[in-house]
């Protein structure tokens, strides 16, 4: 991803609506697996630490690091205090089996081969870690705004499944989110493409009003995927989990 574009990413990300209700999303994934009170937890690609920062208030007994290709965006996620390296998959620079869970937040569609990428996670798992990961989906809605964010792929519950399936994991749960803005994405990336404008895809955190409203609407998913899967949505979230064996 263009570096200037990630570290504008780092600087709305706190009170962006899309950022804001993913970290929820996130955040209640991570409290749906069993995981030891003092948890070595590993964030791959973590921009400038944003959501590093809210884990560490969430659960401060976690070990947490992150790990993240760009060197202006580790400079800055430094500055908050986050524990963070410089590193990229598909070749993590972290032994076997050292993390209780890898977050992957929007990553695994950056990786021209995401099933190898995939395997790495897995690698770097303790038998029985969990993988919690969030990918573009849907590919009818790919648009200017993937090119512009060096995407390789938006994914399909299928595609995401057999991605982890060649890749270490034993098991898996797939839901679809971001159902309810479904009709404005696909009109926002129709008016974009038709017109090649960047604007209504932008990072930039829309005006308070409208920021308002679609983190209103957006939020209402959250209770939703604590009970129950989404057929249909803009992204994807699954909760992977390697075998409690290794070969």
């Amino acid at each position: 991803m263009d570096e200037g574009l990630l570290l504008k990413i780092g600087s709305v990300e706190d009170r962006h609506w899309w950022f804001a209700v993913r970290r929820r999303i996130v955040l209640d994934a991570l409290d749906s697996v069993s995981l030891p009170d003092t948890a070595r937890v590993i964030e791959i690609g973590c921009g400038t630490g944003g959501f590093l920062s809210y884990l560490q208030q969430a659960h401060p007994n976690w070990h947490l690091a992150g790990i993240e290709p760009s060197a202006a965006a580790v400079e800055v996620a430094l500055g908050r205090g986050c524990r963070v390296t410089e590193g990229a998959l598909p070749r993590l620079d972290l032994p076997n089996g050292i993390a209780d869970a890898v977050l992957a937040l929007d990553v695994l569609e950056h990786c021209d081969n995401d099933t190898v990428a995939a395997a790495e996670i897995a690698r770097v798992l303790k038998p029985g870690g969990w993988l919690v990961a969030t990918v573009p989906a849907l590919p009818s809605l790919w648009s200017v705004h993937d090119e512009d964010n060096a995407h390789f792929r938006r994914y399909t519950q299928r595609t995401l499944e057999s991605a982890l399936a060649s890749s270490g994991f034993a098991s898996w749960r797939i839901t679809y989110f971001n159902m309810f803005l479904l009709p404005v994405g696909y009109a926002s990336r129709f008016a974009a493409n038709l017109t090649g404008s960047r604007r209504a895809l932008g990072v930039d955190a829309p005006p308070g009003w409208l920021n308002a409203g679609l983190r209103t609407v957006f939020s209402l998913e959250v209770p939703v995927l604590r009970r129950a899967r989404m057929p249909v949505g803009m992204s994807l979230l699954v909760v992977a989990r390697t075998s409690e064996e290794r070969s």
